[in-house]
């Protein structure tokens, strides 16, 4: 929060906000100094301690019932960098690259970036939190501070600013004395000892004291899509154009397709798990300096990022379960992905959150949710061009929050504060408080029928772009449009006992599955003859085969046999069988399995869907399979059915389904659809919400009878109804309680 405005601050206080984050750093980082500018007149830049103080006391005198919660830098100052270059990301040729490292409150010039492996800026770094927590326990208003959260990297967001694989200059890290004894730990943690390493790695240099850093070459798979894309884009010349061809790079040793080698460079996804795990146990280092000190003190970090993230380079994916299960950490924060914010789209979430709630522990949304009040650039960017677009979806990521009950903080990134001064903002907050304080007094089990199931583990054995398409676009797209609300988790949850049972499991990323961890899947969905949905590649990696990876280890996990082609081609696929239960709401001559919607970035002005394809592309393969859909160019089938021994599999070969299919598969499945419109739908058992996708009728229908309330109209639109029918604008939102008034 910016504290610019006092008076701006007093009326978010009347709102109804008392929680609120303070943005500082550490006096080591900032001591302060006084100054002469270039018009010779005195000045001073406070440390950070003093604008802290000075930002808590505008606050506390405009809302004196507030809640601190600090959110601190734990950066290293830049001549300490300079004097510890061994602590600093370090390339193969033993340099580093020079980097602006910024936050909300800070911005330097920086020799390189400092590594989180780094047990020196770690102990440095711990030291000066302890001396901000010695301040702040000695202030008069110390009993105001409920937390901290903690923040390093670029925009705090725990990332590094350098890249790892610098392709254009050849460089690749990390090489820093630090990463690589953390490194070593990682691999004996994960293998046990060298010779099993070896074996794993098939590499007989393959040590805990040197691990293998994987060169450029050998992270090929990671940008396979640009040899793809160039190759598609010059399709009809290809043959005469040296270097391009529709199948080019199909089977480089390191990888296959958009796959890493796992047989053969296994050490290359171990490389970048242990990357991320560093960042992780960085936060869990400072998270249990904290909870050591305080017993009743909340911890934070941003970490967990599925959406508008490089899954390699950004180091904040792969490691949210550790971070999770350590007992030190009450929650971790993500913005929403920057993708079709505007009204009539929807703004997803990086996380998976309920996997969260198992846990009792929250994932906070960083609701930077833009306004009519940005400059012209983010006005047109988001689509919000007068007050009622920025209600409207204000609205929309309201619900979104308290139907999946996740939490949230608004957050504005004004310079000088001001993105929700607005009359008729302060009455929605105002509005926003009641409804939440109502919410949080009812029964919040979801009973949600749609579990969608993820996996960390295989994101650092596919592209990059691969994962993207996968995890990120589909869920801005398409999850929100079924027309039914769905729980989000990590592959992990399905061997706990206290994980929901549901109708639907979608299998979104399973990529890379121990046998294990695939006999935990199966038993899952037998629990309640569930059907189980798989996508593109399941289970084709299983690091305890003997052949790691082949089409009979996609057999062994969904039942389908399956076929292979090693080239580019494409994923479209038509329906039919029109006349089959679990397609009853496919269109007819649509083509299907690839994102059909516009997906558009609404920060970096651009579409971000490529051209569809797959490399390799996967096929059934299989008699006893009853085949609902066939490949248009290839004449092969691409999605089918069978039963199993207590459950229902089916396998969709191309990366995605759309929305009407998911819808259709869920009705079959049992579940229960509220909205058949293709509009943005958020739902639990207490609360419906609907945000319309087009100008039109729409219809909600309702589990059983009841009477709907609209929570910001405040007035019942019907009693003991089971359907719904509404007039709307694109970009309306409804949200009803089913719980009576509110």
């Amino acid at each position: 929060m910016r504290f610019h405005k006092a008076e701006y601050i007093k009326r978010l206080g009347e709102s109804g906000l008392k929680v609120f984050f303070l943005m500082t750093n550490t006096d080591w980082l900032r001591p302060g100094r006084d100054f002469v500018d270039e018009s010779g007149i005195k000045q001073h830049e406070d440390s950070g301690m003093e604008a802290f103080v000075k930002n808590a006391r505008t606050l506390l005198a405009e809302v004196p019932d507030a809640y601190i919660i600090v959110r601190i830098g734990l950066h290293p100052p830049v001549d300490w960098m300079e004097e510890n270059k061994d602590e600093l990301i370090t390339y193969q040729d033993g340099s580093h690259e020079p980097a602006i490292l910024a936050s909300e409150v800070h911005r330097d010039e920086i020799p390189g970036m400092y590594s989180f492996a780094s047990e020196k800026w770690r102990e440095a770094a711990g030291k000066a939190l302890k001396e901000f927590c010695d301040e702040v326990d000695s202030l008069p208003f110390a009993d105001r501070v409920i937390g901290y959260f903690l923040a390093a990297g670029g925009t705090s967001e725990w990332y590094p600013v350098n890249v790892l694989c610098d392709r254009t200059k050849n460089k690749y890290g990390d090489f820093s004395p630090a990463f690589v004894k953390f490194y070593g730990e990682f691999l004996k943690k994960r293998y046990g000892s060298e010779e099993k390493l070896k074996k794993a790695w098939k590499r007989e240099d393959a040590s805990f004291d040197k691990p293998v850093i994987p060169n450029v070459q050998e992270q090929y798979f990671i940008f396979m899509e640009e040899g793809i894309m160039d190759a598609m884009k010059y399709y009809e010349s290809a043959d005469r154009i040296i270097g391009k061809n529709i199948d080019m790079d199909a089977e480089k040793a390191a990888n296959l397709g958009v796959f890493l080698n796992m047989e053969d460079y296994r050490y290359v996804a171990d490389f970048y798990d242990a990357f991320h795990e560093v960042t992780a146990d960085a936060i869990i280092y400072f998270a249990r300096l904290l909870k050591e000190r305080y017993a009743g003190k909340i911890v934070g970090a941003f970490y967990g990022s599925y959406g508008c993230t490089d899954f390699f380079n950004s180091s904040t994916a792969t490691s949210t379960l550790p971070i999770l299960d350590c007992g030190y950490v009450d929650f971790l924060a993500a913005p929403g992905v920057y993708n079709n914010r505007e009204p009539g789209g929807c703004v997803a979430q990086r996380e998976m959150q309920d996997s969260f709630r198992l846990r009792g522990q929250m994932f906070v949304a960083e609701e930077d949710s833009r306004t009519h009040l940005e400059d012209s650039f983010y006005r047109d960017a988001m689509g919000l061009y007068d007050v009622r677009d920025s209600i409207v979806t204000l609205k929309r990521d309201f619900a979104r929050v308290l139907c999946e009950d996740i939490y949230a903080w608004w957050f504005d990134q004004h310079a000088e504060g001001g993105r929700y001064q607005h009359e008729e903002i302060y009455k929605l907050f105002r509005r926003q408080e009641e409804i939440a304080r109502f919410a949080y007094g009812l029964d919040r089990n979801k009973e949600n029928e749609i579990a969608l199931i993820y996996d960390q583990e295989s994101c650092h054995t596919v592209s990059m772009y691969t994962n993207t398409l996968m995890l990120d676009y589909y869920r801005t797209s398409d999850l929100a449009r079924i027309g039914a609300p769905v729980d989000y988790y990590f592959h992990n949850d399905c061997i706990r006992d206290d994980m929901p049972d549901y109708k639907l499991y979608v299998m979104m990323n399973v990529f890379r599955l121990t046998d294990k961890e695939r006999e935990a899947i199966i038993q899952k969905a037998r629990k309640n003859h569930a059907v189980v949905l798989w996508l593109y590649a399941p289970g084709f990696i299983n690091p305890d085969a003997e052949a790691v990876m082949c089409n009979e280890n996609i057999e062994q996990l969904t039942g389908f046999k399956t076929g292979r082609i090693d080239h580019t081609c494409s994923p479209r696929f038509k329906i039919s069988r029109l006349d089959h239960p679990a397609v009853r709401y496919a269109v007819e001559d649509r083509r299907y399995g690839y994102i059909d919607r516009d997906v558009h970035s609404n920060v970096w002005l651009e579409n971000v869907i490529l051209p569809a394809y797959m490399n390799p592309g996967f096929y059934i393969d299989d008699p006893e399979a009853e085949i609902l859909g066939t490949y248009c160019e290839l004449g092969l089938p691409a999605y089918g059915l069978k039963e199993m021994d207590g459950w229902t599999s089916v396998y969709c070969a191309p990366q995605i389904l759309r929305s009407e299919l998911l819808a259709s598969l869920a009705e079959y499945a049992g579940c229960h659809l509220y909205n058949k419109d293709d509009d943005v739908l958020y739902a639990n058992k207490n609360f419906v919400m609907v945000h319309a996708s087009y100008k039109g009728k729409h219809t909600v229908y309702f589990k059983k009878e009841c009477s709907p309330f609209e929570v910001y109209e405040k007035r019942y639109y019907g009693h003991n109804v089971t359907k719904l029918e509404v007039e709307m604008r694109m970009g309306d939102t409804l949200m009803f309680s089913l719980n009576g008034e509110c």
